[in-house]
């Protein structure tokens, strides 16, 4: 690392940082187009009127760089020349270039152009989007979540269903090919981040944002950190004039449609939602100092509907007379008399376990029970800015963010309790902290510190409930942790699995410290930036996975429920484990960027960036690593293994170049650019590391011989057939993902405030992350199916041999607001390749490969692949007359359609039909089955989407043939729209009555099929993403 760092010394001290700031250039002339040297020109905030001067150089040529996003009044004086008076309105990043031509005549005489709007970028290759603050505040918003209109963006698609990015509602997109966890948030230029999963840290309220830019391709040098898109938000700041908005938007179930699947003899489940909040900025000290805060609340209420089987009271007694499949006296084999178990056999832990399900409340066979226990959601954030100019030349401005979300959800996540009692308290605490002072040495010469502070901190705890549940019912208590308690997953098919998710309780606590440094240099035709940022993590956490047990019961006696109250479970697992988590790395990165003016109408952008990220370590070497040299687990940070399990890249060159080419009177720009960018990983995957013994001692017991387990002592101490543990490891020459990304492109103004755009874009992934089984043995119906190392069981590997493909016809339509309207619409014809798609499974694809030793075989449409994308979306003051009735009335939508998404068609989880151990204990689902007939063939419909019959069982030890993702799951179309009346106070303050409904049209948009051969849905579509709703709305603005 040493010899890198005197590479940047030399380029200047200097940041490798994101910029939010703008640039304004341009040359002045006469009315013959000759430049006009030492003319003096004034370019005015108008909100804050901070005045900056510059003046034209031999060429006529003039800049002001790192301007805040806003409106500006741009003046040009010059002896012998009218003065010149233009408004300007620059967007967040946006470099701005102005011809002046000056009118002969005196300084007193003046010349007024109107408002500056520069639709086509000149300057720039990169392919971006802003989405100003009229289209945020007015666009119908579900959540008031903005980060929702980056989907507004041509090749930026939502995430896969069931990703891990957009668990719990939180945001998370997929840019031209690029995985969820690729993209860069930024919040005015500094890191915005979760660094768990690449994820936002924290998230303003929609009053509190000026304005946001998505860069999702032949982006700058500047940028970098991740591949994907990056997202850089631009928060409001005070004013000479003091202005805000209070508000409330109001949500309740009574307004909204029924779920296409809710039971119809069901009343609906409870919804009420409230977010109310206000936003206000001003003045401490005129032209000098000014203060920006809001607040946001949000308090909501979701009834959660689930239906599923519970034992009847007669069952729980061990009266199965009345039961379709009565159970087995487990040691004879034959009924019981009467089909009811002696009390004597009714062992009581097992009595007590079935008392914990609730009775019966409907007569469904198989369906038996029905509740819609209530989500509870409460968020409060707030942000709080403070400006204030040092002196003429340098500006500070400091602010803090702040948001804080406790959610209840009553059931866990797929595959657990669907009874209530057993749901998470999930507490989740950001902030992020940003000081930032920016100084003008010369109008040429620029430069901009920032320090930044991001925290992100998130819980997943059983539900609070008094006492401990397995100590209640007479299981052990494993650990002696007040964090622990709560009940064993038990595990019965045919009824509800009861108990606490087992890979809960889990904490973590992420502290990012970031300083950024960039210098701006203007000098003729070139415009350089060079910079550094450093980036340091630590992450503090603990997941205790298994540490209550868990209790399956598969039917020993004929009945799952049988062999519960007989007391035998089929299977049981614990770990013991101390697997505190004291993460630490750390990034460097530096850059170089020359944007040259090759000709009045060619520009050229040509940078170099340099990203070392430090592989992640124990802050305390309390990690070891499979080692394939000695086939056993190893210590990190001695004898030659790194600390962080893996050797540092070092050799991460990014070089970047583009052109801009605006032929004629500059309406049409052609575009072209390419870059290759590093992937900062997120520090989940080698959180696996932790797991591996012995700081991870995971246990499983099984009937063998004439031994069973017990009730009695389901974990026991002294096993006679001890299981392999499983090992995570890493390449040891894990290498920093990267992707090229290129784009060509035409824009074109059409009139003064549209512009139209198409674009070819596509990019490659190379060294993606994904995992593999490297002690997989190879399929075989042989008993037992020994691995290649027999000490261990599956030895997961995490290695840079992902790749992908995506190539894109893009379109791109925008009006500024122009004559009461302004607009954005957005196509993508587009089709993404990969081999893995991301480190964690989503709901249609596992993320892990059938065959670890035939990758190739896994090649396919990626799981966040969507063939085609349209997105329109407007806001239009509508001309139906003035006064306060008829006056006032505004229309506005989003109006979104979407092909399928693809999935793979898998064997159940729990059935290792491969014979290759990678579903021991219900984990895996990678197998898939043979193809015998044409699985598209037929109609489509809920309750057959694809032609279930084209599948069949490989024979056992062999894989099946089937491909991933080879099936498309239902598209999407859904219209929202909003219907806003503004009331006109006085001049400066109106309130806005709002009314937004969501899929207006009450289309029921499918989710993905049951993919799983072998259910008793397989094929079938089981839910729908959500019906009409209704929200309402009321602002006051000043």
């Amino acid at each position: 690392m040493r010899s890198i760092v005197p590479i940047f010394l030399l380029l200047a001290s200097v940041m490798a940082g994101q910029t939010w700031r703008g640039v304004v250039s341009g040359r002045v002339t006469d009315s013959e187009e000759q430049p006009v040297a030492g003319a003096v020109l004034d370019i005015v905030e108008q909100e804050t009127n901070r005045r900056r001067t510059s003046r034209s150089d031999s060429q006529g040529e003039f800049t002001f760089g790192s301007l805040p996003p806003g409106r500006y009044r741009l003046e040009v004086a010059q002896e012998g020349f009218r003065k010149h008076r233009q408004p300007i309105d620059l967007l967040v990043n946006q470099e701005m270039r102005i011809e002046i031509p000056l009118l002969p005549g005196l300084t007193t005489e003046e010349v007024t152009v109107t408002a500056r709007r520069e639709l086509v970028k000149t300057d720039t290759a990169a392919a971006s989007t802003v989405i100003d603050n009229f289209l945020i505040v007015n666009l119908p918003l579900d959540g008031r979540n903005f980060y929702e209109l980056s989907l507004l963006t041509p090749g930026v698609l939502p995430p896969a269903q069931g990703s891990a990015g957009s668990a719990r509602g939180d945001f998370a997109v997929s840019a031209n090919g690029a995985r969820e966890d690729s993209n860069y948030f930024l919040l005015d230029g500094i890191y915005n981040s979760d660094p768990k999963l690449n994820g936002v840290s924290v998230t303003p309220s929609v009053d509190a944002v000026r304005e946001f830019e998505v860069l999702t391709s032949s982006y700058e040098a500047a940028f970098g950190r991740n591949a994907g898109a990056q997202v850089n938000v631009v928060l409001k700041s005070g004013t000479n004039r003091l202005h805000g908005s209070v508000y409330e938007f109001f949500r309740n179930a009574k307004l909204d449609a029924r779920n296409a699947f809710a039971p119809g003899s069901e009343p609906p489940p409870q919804y009420q939602r409230n977010q109310f909040g206000f936003a206000l900025g001003g003045p401490l000290r005129k032209n000098r100092t000014f203060w920006f805060g809001d607040y946001e609340g949000r308090r909501v209420r979701e009834g959660i509907t689930r239906i599923t089987n519970v034992p009847t009271a007669l069952e729980r007694r061990g009266d199965f007379s009345q039961s379709l499949r009565p159970p087995a006296d487990l040691f004879t084999q034959r009924p019981f008399p009467g089909n009811q178990i002696p009390v004597f056999r009714v062992h009581p832990v097992g009595r007590a376990v079935a008392e914990l399900y609730p009775l019966p409340n409907r007569d469904v066979l198989g369906e038996n029970f029905v509740s819609a226990p209530a989500v509870r959601d409460r968020a409060d954030n707030f942000d709080l800015r403070l400006d204030h100019a040092l002196a003429d030349n340098s500006d500070l401005a400091v602010r803090y963010s702040f948001g804080d979300r406790l959610l209840y959800e009553p059931f866990s996540g797929a595959g657990f309790a669907l009874v209530p009692n057993f749901g998470n308290d999930v507490p989740r605490r950001a902030q992020n902290l940003m000081v930032s002072e920016t100084h003008t040495f010369t109008p040429a010469l620029l430069n901009e510190v920032r320090l930044s502070y991001n925290r992100v901190a998130i819980g997943v705890f059983q539900q609070a409930l008094q006492g401990n549940r397995n100590q209640d019912v007479g299981l052990p208590v494993i650990s002696s942790k007040e964090r622990d308690t709560g009940l064993s997953f038990i595990s019965l098919p045919g009824f509800s699995p009861l108990g606490n998710e087992f890979n809960n309780p889990q904490q973590s606590a992420a502290n990012s410290y970031q300083f950024i440094d960039q210098l701006t240099w203007i000098r003729g035709r070139h415009q350089v930036k060079t910079g550094f940022e450093f980036r340091h993590v630590r992450q503090n956490a603990f997941r205790d996975v298994q540490s209550r047990g868990f209790l399956n019961f598969f039917g020993l006696t004929g009945n799952p429920l049988g062999d519960l109250l007989q007391g035998f479970p089929t299977v049981t697992g614990v770990a013991r484990l101390d697997n505190h988590q004291n993460l630490r790395t750390s990034s460097w990165a530096g850059f170089v960027q020359d944007t040259w003016r090759a000709a009045p109408s060619l520009v050229l952008t040509l940078g170099l960036r340099y990203e070392f990220n430090a592989p992640p370590f124990d802050a305390h070497d309390r990690a070891n690593v499979y080692d394939s040299a000695t086939g056993s687990l190893v210590p990190v940070g001695r004898d030659g293994i790194p600390r962080g399990g893996f050797r540092a890249d070092r050799n991460n060159w990014a070089p970047r170049a583009g052109l801009a080419w605006s032929p004629g009177s500059g309406a049409t720009v052609v575009r072209a650019g390419y870059g290759l960018y590093y992937d900062q990983g997120s520090l989940a995957p080698g959180e696996g590391l932790y797991f591996n013994a012995p700081y991870f001692d995971f246990r499983l017991f099984f009937p063998f011989g004439n031994t069973l387990v017990s009730l009695s002592d389901p974990f026991p101490a002294n096993f006679p057939i001890p299981v392999p543990s499983s090992a995570l490891t890493f390449q040891p020459d894990l290498r920093t993902p990267y992707m090229q990304h290129w784009s060509l492109s035409v824009q074109r103004a059409l009139g003064s405030s549209r512009v139209a755009e198409v674009a070819y874009v596509g990019s490659t992934g190379t060294r993606l992350l994904s995992a593999r089984d490297i002690n997989q043995p190879r399929p075989s119906p042989q008993q037992p199916n020994l691995r290649p190392n027999p000490a261990f069981d599956d030895i997961t590997a995490l290695e840079s041999r992902g790749n992908s493909v995506f190539h894109s016809l893009q379109a791109r339509y925008q009006q500024r607001f122009w004559k009461g309207m302004a607009a954005l619409a957005s196509y993508s014809w587009s089709k993404s390749i990969d081999d893995a798609s991301g480190f964690f499974p989503s709901a249609g694809d596992p993320n892990f490969p059938q065959d670890s030793f035939n990758v190739a075989a896994e090649r396919s449409r990626s799981n966040f692949d969507a063939r085609q994308r349209l997105a329109l979306s407007y806001s239009y003051d509508l001309p139906l007359g003035t006064g306060w009735l008829l006056g006032g009335w505004q229309t506005s939508g989003v109006w979104t359609f979407q092909t399928g998404r693809p999935f793979t068609v898998a064997l159940l989880s729990d059935l290792d039909n491969s014979n290759t151990g990678r579903s021991v204990i219900g984990f895996g689902a990678n197998d898939r089955p043979n193809v015998i007939g044409d699985a598209r063939a037929g109609a489509q419909s809920r309750s057959r989407w694809f032609n279930t019959d084209a599948f069949a069982m490989p024979p056992f030890g062999s894989f099946g043939n089937a491909g991933r993702n080879v099936l498309d799951g239902p598209g999407l179309a859904a219209v929202s729209a909003a219907l806003i009346k503004n009331i006109e106070f006085r001049e400066t303050a109106r309130m806005q009555v709002r009314a937004e409904a969501f899929n207006l049209l009450n289309r029921t948009n499918l989710d993905l099929p049951d993919n799983f051969f072998g259910s008793p849905t397989f094929g079938r579509i089981l839910s729908a993403q959500s019906p009409r709703h209704i929200q309402l709305g009321l602002k006051l603005l000043f």
